[in-house]
């Protein structure tokens, strides 16, 4: 099995077919078809059932696919770490994040990295929910992932925290904010609310403090991304909690924020896969725990 056929494989998964895959990668499809052919008959077993105008995975070739994620992994790693014996500091660096904390931290951090290793390239991977940042660090698509801490510990994954955002109100322009410039979790309850899904961190506040209380929580509009929430607080939907560094950008357009009381703070946690990790994402580690690589 050797790592073309591996990213062969991957790119037929990842583009849906044949034809898209060859495209991406630059070669003739006729190569790429012959070289999965190759694989199948070396594993005994069909990866792919080849349908008039698409491919769907077999049983086989789905088993296959965070095995081959991990093996080009662990190639890339190996090579990275024989390049950082020699001197040079060069490859690609995966990540995966939260579409929110690529404003922060990760934008300021991914600056100083890139200063300091300038051969390196960064790869930067914005899913839709957390179960997919970390699902993305466990299958190898990304070597490190970031999002909000996870209570108890994860079996095959490790975290360490890496930042915390204090969240606040962003209310809609032209709002009269309260006189001391704080807004209670009962007040927050009885105003219109643009919040995230069930399992966010404030969704799940609201419903908490909602039930101790018997009251139902005012959610006007339900969110997938903290960022659509901003655009909505300004057209005057509702108010949100938001991270310090998001809301200001809806201050920017109007919206005035408010400190929680109490604060209530969003921790992030950096996630990885146990074992050795490759030179560049060590170093970014390293820089954003403030070590000196």
């Amino acid at each position: 099995m050797e790592r073309r056929q591996l990213e062969y494989f991957l790119a037929v998964v990842d583009h849906g077919g044949f034809t898209a895959a060859a495209a991406a990668l630059h070669v003739a499809q006729p190569s790429l078809s012959h070289s999965i052919k190759v694989l199948e008959r070396e594993l005994g077993a069909e990866l792919f059932h080849r349908l008039p105008r698409r491919v769907r995975l077999t049983a086989a070739g789905a088993a296959l696919i965070d095995f081959a994620r991990r093996a080009l992994r662990e190639m890339e790693t190996g090579r990275a770490a024989v390049r950082e014996v020699t001197g040079l500091m060069a490859g690609r660096l995966d990540l995966v994040t939260l579409p929110t904390l690529a404003l922060d931290p990760l934008a300021a951090a991914i600056g100083r990295f890139r200063a300091r290793h300038p051969k390196v390239q960064v790869r930067l991977y914005q899913p839709e929910s957390e179960e997919d940042v970390r699902a993305a660090v466990r299958t190898g698509e990304a070597e490190l992932g970031f999002a909000d801490a996870v209570p108890g510990p994860s079996e095959d994954l490790e975290s360490v925290p890496i930042a915390e955002q204090e969240l606040v109100v962003a209310l809609p322009p032209g709002s009269t904010p309260p006189p001391d410039g704080r807004i209670t979790v009962d007040d927050l309850l009885t105003r219109d609310v643009v919040t995230g899904l069930a399992g966010t961190l404030v969704r799940d506040l609201l419903r908490v403090e909602g039930e101790r209380r018997g009251v139902e929580p005012n959610i006007v509009v339900e969110v997938g991304h903290r960022e659509s929430a901003l655009h909505l607080v300004v057209a005057g939907a509702g108010c949100a909690a938001l991270p310090r560094p998001l809301a200001r950008l809806a201050e920017l357009e109007g919206a005035v924020l408010c400190s929680m009381d109490p604060v209530l703070n969003r921790r992030i946690d950096l996630f990885r896969r146990p074992g050795k990790l490759s030179p560049a994402a060590k170093a970014f580690q390293e820089l954003l725990l403030d070590q000196e690589p």
